[in-house]
């Protein structure tokens, strides 16, 4: 009788055990985005008919005739001194 509850006891500590081991189901996969580098500076889209719909911080949203682009602005100087300002830009769809 003690060998019996003791390794029931034992079966039920190894189960929980490997309950809390298991990992968590993952996640559904996200759908792929488009995320194409443009090989224009943002001041080359404004001036070729994009226009800014959104803007946070150093990140901008263009639009034009439906396709839209993403920005980031470097301004000049800042902790890497760079003299230029740059900006990042990346097609969406």
């Amino acid at each position: 009788m003690k060998h019996l509850l003791l390794s029931t006891f034992l079966l039920s500590v190894t189960t929980a055990a490997l309950k809390a081991q298991t990992p968590a189901p993952a996640a559904p996969p996200r759908p792929v985005t488009t995320w194409e580098a443009v090989d224009q500076p943002m001041s080359a889209l404004l001036n070729g008919g994009h226009r800014i719909i959104s803007a946070t911080g150093p990140s901008f949203t263009l639009e034009r005739s439906g396709k839209y682009v993403a920005c980031e602005v470097r301004p000049a100087g800042g902790m890497r001194g760079t003299a230029e300002t740059t900006s990042q830009c990346y097609r969406l769809n």
